[in-house]
């Protein structure tokens, strides 16, 4: 508000607004931002508001800062020599002192509390505005992306079943019909999403510009004669749109149609396709990390108690072979065999499961501290990092970082286009067979979180940030753990509402399935097993009977 220069008060060289410039201005009132002389100040100003607060320009340092839309901005059309102070409310007009006294004695005033109160709320409204109006050019962004990615994948899939039906005839021919069918279906109802996103840009843009001309113009009966409306419109809710379109990919999976499936599971949920082949019980209370040697024997890791564990299950017990007293925070296995864990140092460590020993490896994310490792078929080392001390909100750096066998960094994911962020704690990280990587960011101190989809080169492919029919206000998505398996299906494990979420490998949403379905409870860490199966292990709840026997599921799929 007021003049937006910087002025030291030495160069101070605008005139008291009261006196119209015989005296230089020495005092500034905060409540309607005159600025005036001393003996304005005295002799006018607080006798007609001595509850002001007024203050020396040597305590302010600087003229306001911001847009101005001030009564003192504006010159009175009465008595030009004066700038206004008020707004009758009987007349709708801003006036000036001497009109106050002369013309407009016993009219209705806006005080300075409510002027100041409903541009603080209109202003605030703006910039709210202008928020959700980039958050829905994000959206809109995403699907326009969403049909780019469909297009593609209708192209392969189409060029896919007539090279098929030239030999193998009408069940091909018949397979085209029903993907154009699907096709239509998709884009009618990304079409739709699309006219919905641009109906409420529509809205919030309209106001904008409104707000906008009387901010410049200083139109102050428009401000207060539309005030309800515009700040009312301001505040639209946001119609709720769909975010997980459905996709062709049971058509195709990378260039190859998917056998005789050709129906996408609705998001109403999906047939029993996961089988409990074994249960176990552990003597640990939370399986927060998990992984399989390749001996086909297992680790896994509680870091609430600085455990870690070398197991092999027996039928339907674990057995322990090694027992080690240490936090982590990640594990895997090296491409070289060697076993990788993470400290919250800088450096990832090498444990020796048969002596115990601990050492160096080559993988180095200095001076960031090393989290999640995942590591890739084609000899990748994937590591999820951030800076020490870092805290929620995000106040510091958080990078995924990939490198090759010898440690050299091959990429760093840290920001987006806009040069924000991508991360704030890389919770779980994994990848597809193509180089898409797959990360758990939570994002949250209460575990809320998501799924950051990247492609192998510089883009953000998806972000999914749960499901509608699953994810609500009070059971906001708080994804844990995130495994591709051999179908290069996506499953993301989800604490609170025993949910397993399956993507597909452009992170669009598929299906799911409730795991009290097959009674499993409190899902938590997962590894694909060499079997072609599913370890998956669990938590206990805290104070229960079991609180140190946390369970491990192997698990069959089928359908996935």
């Amino acid at each position: 508000m007021g003049t937006s220069a910087s002025v030291p008060n030495s160069q101070v060289s605008i005139g008291c607004q009261l006196c119209q410039g015989k005296n230089t201005i020495q005092w500034k009132c905060v409540n309607c931002q005159f600025l005036m002389c001393s003996s304005c100040k005295d002799n006018i100003h607080l006798r007609i508001a001595k509850d002001h607060i007024i203050r020396n320009l040597n305590d302010i340092g600087e003229l306001d800062s911001g847009e101005s839309f001030n009564f003192s901005d504006v010159h009175c059309s009465e008595h030009s020599n004066h700038v206004c102070c008020s707004y009758c409310r009987t007349c709708k007009k801003v006036v000036c002192l001497k009109c106050v006294m002369k013309v407009h004695n016993g009219h209705e005033f806006v005080d300075e509390e409510e002027f100041l109160g409903k541009k603080k709320k209109l202003w605030e409204g703006h910039k709210n505005a202008v928020t959700k109006l980039s958050e829905l050019s994000t959206e809109e962004q995403k699907l326009r992306n969403i049909d780019e990615s469909e297009e593609a994948m209708y192209n392969k899939a189409k060029e896919h079943i007539q090279n098929r039906s030239i030999t193998d005839g009408n069940r091909w021919s018949e397979k085209l019909i029903g993907l154009e069918e699907k096709k239509r279906s998709i884009n009618q109802e990304i079409d739709r999403e699309l006219r919905n996103i641009d109906r409420e840009k529509g809205k919030f843009q309209e106001v904008i510009n409104v707000v906008d001309l009387i901010k410049s113009s200083k139109d102050f009966y428009k401000f207060f004669d539309r005030f309800k409306e515009l700040f009312t419109s301001l505040n639209y809710y946001i119609v709720p749109f769909k975010s997980n379109i459905e996709s062709l990919s049971d058509f195709i999976e990378g260039v190859n149609l998917v056998g005789e499936s050709s129906k996408l599971k609705t998001n109403k949920g999906a047939t029993n396709s996961l089988k409990v082949v074994k249960q176990c019980t552990t003597d640990i209370r939370k399986i927060s990390l998990l992984t399989e040697l390749p001996d086909q024997t297992l680790l896994i890791s509680d870091n609430s108690s600085n455990v870690l564990q070398h197991v092999t299950v027996v039928r339907t017990s674990v057995q322990v072979k090694s027992n080690f007293s240490i936090k982590i925070f990640g594990m895997a296995v090296s491409p070289t065999g060697d076993i990788l864990v993470s400290t919250s140092g800088t450096r990832l460590k090498i444990i020796n499961i048969k002596t115990g020993a601990i050492t160096d490896s080559v993988f180095n994310v200095y001076p960031l501290k090393a989290l999640f490792i995942h590591a890739t078929k084609d000899h990748r080392v994937i590591i999820g990092s951030r800076s020490q001390g870092h805290k929620y909100p995000d106040t510091g750096r958080c990078v995924v970082i990939v490198m090759n066998q010898e440690g050299k960094y091959l990429k760093e994911y840290e920001h987006d286009g806009e040069n924000k962020s991508l991360f704030t704690y890389p919770r779980s990280i994994s990848s597809t067979s193509d180089g898409s990587i797959f990360v758990v960011d939570r994002v949250h101190d209460d575990a809320k979180g998501r799924v950051v989809v990247l492609a192998r080169g510089e883009e953000i492919i998806q972000i999914y940030s749960g499901h509608p029919h699953i994810n609500t206000e009070r059971k906001p998505f708080k994804p844990v753990y995130v495994s591709i398996i051999s179908s290069g299906r996506t499953i993301v494990t989800e604490l609170e509402t025993n949910t397993v979420h399956i993507l597909n490998n452009y992170g669009h949403f598929i299906t799911f399935h409730n795991l009290l379905d097959i009674g499993i409870e409190r899902s938590y860490s997962l590894a694909y097993s060499s079997s072609g199966h599913l370890y998956l292990g669990c938590t206990c709840k805290q104070g229960s009977p079991d609180t140190h026997k946390s369970k491990l599921y192997e698990l069959e799929y089928s359908g996935i």
